[in-house]
């Protein structure tokens, strides 16, 4: 069992998810994080990118580690009725401490690794207090990491809000139930910025079909599709 995912994205029309546009968005925004709060997650989950940029207390930068011994398995701190989780698998952040916010959210933290991350990262996380899911060996497991997001912090329903990379690999192991995309009607026209899925080099994923729940006009011209599978 795992928790019910919906990718919730402002995007580009050209479906880009970062870039200038942003500049000319602002309109939207604020509709974002409306149709975010209806859609009623227990649980966020970023990019390891994307939480540096939005996360309060959460830094780009591996810390100084040093390496203790730690026992086996995953870390759960604390149950919480609200989760930031961070797709991190090879453990490059810095934190300082185990809850962040973002605007009035606040929530604990959840490290999502793999298998084989530096040990030394782990006893970092274990020194500054917080969480972590081990998922995967050589590449990570999204699949497996929901899994233990359901299993030991009790989320039930969560919302994926980019990065692309993020993105792409909970799609392309199967674990997106629906999108909620908040179209702004601009086109980024740069091929360097991020789409709303990415994968890294080598993965492949077949394609995902949706079925469209509700289309909703916004102010500005922009516009919410809500697809289901």
């Amino acid at each position: 069992m795992r928790p019910h995912i919906i990718v919730h994205i402002l995007q580009s029309i050209d479906g880009r998810i970062a870039g200038k546009f942003f500049s000319q968005a602002y309109d939207l925004v604020g509709e974002y994080a409306a149709i975010r709060e209806e859609l009623d997650a227990d649980c966020i989950i970023y990019g390891a990118t994307t939480a540096a940029q939005v996360l309060s207390g959460v830094h780009a930068g591996r810390p100084t580690q040093v390496r203790r011994p730690v026992p086996p398995g995953d870390y759960a701190v604390a149950q919480d009725d609200f989760y930031f989780a961070v797709v991190d698998p090879e453990g490059t952040l810095r934190f300082d401490g185990p809850e962040t916010t973002r605007g009035d959210m606040r929530g604990h933290i959840v490290q999502l690794l793999r298998e084989d991350v530096n040990p030394g990262y782990l006893s970092y996380l274990r020194g500054v207090g917080v969480s972590y899911v081990l998922a995967g060996r050589g590449s990570f497991d999204a699949e497996l990491a929901a899994e233990k997001l359901m299993e030991l912090f009790g989320v039930q329903r969560a919302l994926l809000m980019g990065g692309g990379y993020a993105d792409g690999t909970f799609a392309a192991a199967d674990c997106v139930d629906e999108l909620s995309l908040v179209v702004a009607p601009i086109a980024e026209v740069a091929s360097g910025q991020p789409a709303l899925f990415e994968t890294v080099r080598g993965l492949r994923a077949d394609p995902m079909a949706f079925e469209l729940a509700e289309a909703r006009r916004l102010p500005a011209s922009g516009l919410w599709l809500h697809y289901v599978r």
